[in-house]
């Protein structure tokens, strides 16, 4: 017993690396009850969060039998801990009652208003910017008040002169914003969340000192360094009946080394020189340590755990910089985690299914438990679904983001149908949403929407629900069934046209009864769709006023930002031995094996985002936690990883963003180990086999279509040749196969779009203006601004197109005067016969000269053909035109064609618009022989159709690719299987 005056001592327990915390000590407390199953009950749990509670009671359930009683355990770490707390608390007279802590949302309103009204000049931010920086400013406060740090000692701060203006400025914000934010709490009689949690820990702190009462008080893996959980720690060591646990504190390291990872003192000025300390794993226990009071001489283990030999080795792989140099003087058992591998990926598909692999193995060995425990969220549902072909279903305890659920995402599409005024790609995310009539009119529901995906192919021609409308009813051959259930959509989707200016609230009510008529209320269902509902109603019941007018431009930026923080848990029920965890998840629990993936350098550790209100100067001063110390944290949970009794390390080269850099903790582990660490290279290799078929298959090669001689009696038009020889499977494909190209859905402006528009106005500028130089520009100016009422088009293209045409119009015009020109037809019909088989054109523009000789006109919004193309006979449209003319095939037009020419609208240099006339196929001359230049486009149309329609000849794909403009079958010629093999090939051959 200790002497009178003798300090009491204290009751600190270690967990060393390489033991699961919540097993060893659910053994040990099991161990201190001993016979009576009852005395476990007796027992108080303090552990860090409320999933703690859920690992600290699966991990007694594996070490005990059933029936047995657990004890009491409370989170002390998290914000909402009146219910915990309160058993505890109510047998002592606190004195004055503590106010109720702010919702999270109204607190998240109360910031994002005082940040408007003290943004400085006149430019006013948007609902998503002021959000955003009130979710920052609520995360600063909350580090202020777990520091206990207090709000008047801001303004004892003397800003540095050359501290840059933007920090001057948000430190200026802050100290008018602090105090209006506790005014504003105190006059509704509110607490923040931290500093509530503050009043509690004092009365539980209050209440330890008093009486502490005889049941035993356990606190279990708090590591936090917050100053009052640290108190209430340094109470439970002291008192008689009291124990602090801690996990993986490095009680091997030289005290030197240790001295080392003293907080920052700002009375030295040689800590600014020095490495940032805050980075080491040991940094946050150390700090805990000293705010507790407590050396660390006089940490035990705790005698249910185990030390094991690897751990010198995991402490020196995360030593400070400098002490790396000692490295070299190691032994090579020193340098070496025999139980550990690593395998590098090509991409993290890759890195993915050589993960589910190896758990899939590891599920091979009775009561082997297996753990993923990485950050990368999507990496972990890559896992989830690949471990689903071997039917293992598991739990992602970290949970998915709430607008990534089915329930989330449709919200989301009706939000971006806002913001996109109803464009068609949006309407069809919403309809083709597996939420949306998902019961027995499912199918005839997707029918439909199957016809209007096809029917909404193309270019843009409108915004809003009208525009899609009048494309259903204008289209060739209008589709009345299609017509009639798409105006019942149009019922349904219809209030949400009139969100733009209507406050937030109504915004929000209006997407609720839209996408619940959508569902018929299945979005509301099931774990999603309850948190979704949850979410919905704390917003919709809260004061939106600051959040003002919707403006539908940044709507879905403030759609995003206010449930960016909402995440959906699993429910229980996967499968017991596999578990993927977060990093926050995984500090209370090990495996047999442990996976730690996604070992990239901003992945893990993550890089903390600078914070946008303090300078790092002041929160220096202040003696804050820097933007390094989630680094700490990390490389804490990856070094407790590696102590499990298996690890594996992996990461992929390349992600969704590109290339990836390692990890700095993976390097330096590789740089300690060298060879030492072992490479799993053939887990790639069964991931590999998994999807490689069970024969090689050889390359895919050239198609080479030979169809029978009826099947190859088509029609044809003077613009199908230079397709015809160039790519005949192409050709073949269009013509022959009768398949269309499906144009992608809110596709940008092609040329093919551009043309017919053009063509459009340029007909009835022929047919109702007779060519009036004074209208096509109007008319252009017109038709743009009805078809392209896109504002993106009308501000792209309308210009363009309207300086084309107008060029066209001046053009006309000077012709007239200087050399006597008319317009003798524009979009005529014509058809000859070549050997038999009907040549169909239609001709955009013939012009009658002064003497009598007719003007062959081709308009192209793009670069004419170049000289090449029409030497070689792959530009046959002019002269096949002029050949129709001269027999006489065009309606009104009669005479010989001595003139070819190109009218280019597009820019040519400085100006829009210039004549290009095809070079002789012989002589080169710019002005081609009227004979000649005919003779030779009837030839080679001929040729193709005595080779290719009347012949046998295989319609080869890409058969001069150089000639080859368009790729529109590309892909089911499957080209990039077997284009450049195709070479190799033919010359083994």
């Amino acid at each position: 017993m200790a002497d009178k005056g003798s300090a009491p001592r204290a009751h600190v327990f270690n967990v060393p690396l390489g033991n699961d915390l919540c097993d060893v000590t659910a053994q040990w407390i099991l161990q201190s009850a001993g016979a009576d199953p009852l005395a476990i009950s007796n027992n108080i749990l303090l552990l860090p969060n409320n999933r703690a509670i859920k690992a600290m009671t699966e991990a007694f359930v594996r070490q005990a039998a059933p029936g047995m009683l657990l004890p009491r355990m409370v989170a002390v770490g998290d914000m909402q801990m009146d219910e915990a707390l309160g058993p505890m608390l109510d047998p002592i007279e606190m004195g004055s009652t503590i106010w109720p802590s702010i919702a999270p949302f109204e607190r998240l309103m109360l910031l994002a208003k005082l940040v408007k009204d003290y943004q400085p000049g006149d430019a006013p931010l948007s609902p998503a910017e002021a959000l955003r920086l009130a979710r920052k400013l609520a995360e600063l406060i909350d580090a202020l008040e777990v520091d206990l740090v207090d709000f008047a000692a801001f303004a004892d701060i003397k800003v540095e002169a050359d501290l840059a203006g933007h920090w001057q400025d948000a430190y200026a914000r802050l100290l008018q914003i602090l105090p209006a934010y506790r005014a504003a709490l105190t006059a509704r009689q509110l607490l923040g969340p931290a500093e509530r949690r503050n009043h509690l820990l004092a009365a539980l702190e209050q209440r330890l000192a008093q009486n502490a009462g005889e049941a035993p008080i356990i606190a279990v893996g708090i590591t936090t360094s917050a100053k009052a959980v640290a108190r209430v720690l340094r109470r439970v060591a002291l008192i008689p009946n009291g124990h602090v646990i801690l996990p993986g504190v490095d009680i091997d390291m030289p005290d030197a080394r240790w001295d080392n990872l003293s907080p920052p003192n700002l009375d030295n000025p040689s800590f600014g020189r020095r490495h940032n300390v805050e980075v080491h794993p040991q940094f946050h226990l150390k700090h805990l340590l000293e705010l507790m009071g407590i050396d660390r001489s006089e940490i035990t283990v705790l005698p249910t755990a185990k030390s094991v030999p690897e751990a010198t080795t995991i402490s020196e792989i995360f030593c400070l910089p400098e002490h790396s140099v000692y490295w070299q003087e190691l032994p090579p058992e020193r340098k070496s985690l025999p139980h550990a591998k690593w395998l590098e990926a090509e991409d993290s598909a890759q890195e993915a299914k050589a993960i589910a692999v190896r758990i899939r193995g590891a599920l091979e060995t009775a009561q082997k438990r297996v753990a993923l425990i990485t950050p990368d969220r999507e990496l972990a549902v890559r896992v989830a679904g690949q471990l689903r072909r071997w039917g293992i279903e598991v739990d992602d305890s970290a949970g998915i983001p709430l607008l990534q659920t089915p329930p989330g995402t449709l919200a989301l599409a009706l939000v971006d149908a806002i913001w996109s005024r109803f464009s068609a790609s949006s309407i069809l995310a919403i309809a083709k949403h597996p939420l949306v009539f998902a019961g027995t009119q499912r199918l005839d529901w997707l029918d439909h929407v199957r016809q209007l995906d096809l029917a909404l192919r193309g270019t843009a021609t409108g915004i809003g629900l009208a525009a899609i409308t009048r494309r259903l009813e204008t289209a060739r051959k209008p589709n009345e069934a299609l017509i009639a259930w798409w105006s019942g959509v149009v019922t349904m989707l219809a209030p949400l046209e009139n969100a733009d200016g209507q406050s937030f609230e109504y915004v929000l009510a209006t997407l609720r009864d839209v996408a619940t008529a959508l569902t018929d209320g299945g979005i509301w269902r099931g774990a999603s769709g309850r948190e979704l509902a949850r979410n919905w109603e704390e917003i919709s019941s809260s004061n939106l006023s600051t959040l003002g007018r919707i403006d539908t431009t940044g709507l879905v930026g403030t759609f995003k930002e206010i449930f960016s923080g909402a995440v959906v848990r699993p429910p229980y029920g996967g499968h017991p031995r596999v578990a993927i965890y977060g990093l926050l998840e995984a500090r209370l629990q090990q495996a047999d094996l442990l996976i730690c993936s996604g070992l990239n350098e901003g992945t893990w550790p993550q890089i903390a985002q600078p914070d946008p209100w303090l300078a790092p100067a002041i929160r220096r001063h202040l003696k804050l936690p820097t933007l390094d110390r989630n680094i700490g944290l990390s490389a804490h949970d990856l070094a407790t990883a590696l102590g499990a009794q298996e690890v594996l390390l992996t990461r992929a080269r390349r992600d969704r963003g590109g290339p990836t850099v390692a990890s700095r903790f993976l390097l330096r582990i590789k740089a300690l180990m060298g060879k030492a660490l072992a490479v799993d290279d053939a887990l790639l290799d069964c991931a590999d086999a998994l999807d490689r078929p069970a024969e090689k298959e050889p390359f895919a090669t050239r198609p080479v279509p030979m169809p029978n001689a009826k099947q190859r009696l088509v029609s044809l038009s003077v613009t199908d040749f230079d397709q015809l020889k160039s790519d005949p499977y192409s050709f073949y494909a269009k013509r022959i196969l009768g398949l269309p190209v499906l144009e992608k859905v809110d596709a940008e402006p092609s040329f093919a779009w551009r043309g017919s528009l053009v063509h459009d106005i340029l007909e009835k500028w022929f047919t109702h203006d007779a060519c009036a130089v004074d209208k096509l520009v109007a008319r252009a100016d017109a038709l743009l601004a009805q078809e392209a009422s896109d504002p993106l088009l009308r501000t792209l293209w309308q210009p363009r197109i309207a300086a084309g045409l107008r060029w066209v119009a001046e053009e006309t015009k000077r012709l007239m005067t200087e050399q006597g020109r008319v317009v003798a037809v524009a979009e005529q019909p014509g058809t000859v016969h070549l050997k038999g088989i009907a040549v169909k054109g239609r001709v955009d523009r013939i012009d009658r000269t002064a003497d009598g000789d007719l003007v062959i006109i081709d308009y192209k919004t793009g670069s004419p053909p170049t000289a090449k193309q029409v030497k070689a006979g792959f530009a046959l449209q002019l002269g096949l035109i002029g050949y129709m003319a001269e027999e006489l095939a065009i309606k009104g037009v009669s005479g010989e064609a001595s003139h070819f020419e190109y009218w280019s609208l597009a820019k040519n240099k400085e100006a829009f618009g210039h004549i290009v006339m095809p070079t002789s196929t012989r002589t080169g001359d710019k002005k081609p022989d009227r004979n000649e230049f005919i003779a030779f486009a009837v030839e080679h149309a001929e040729a193709a159709i005595g080779k290719w329609i009347l012949g046998d000849a295989p319609f080869t794909a890409k058969l001069h690719p150089e000639f080859a403009l368009y790729g529109d079958y590309d892909q089911l010629m499957r080209l990039q299987e077997w284009n450049g093999r195709q070479a190799i090939i033919e010359d083994a051959a």
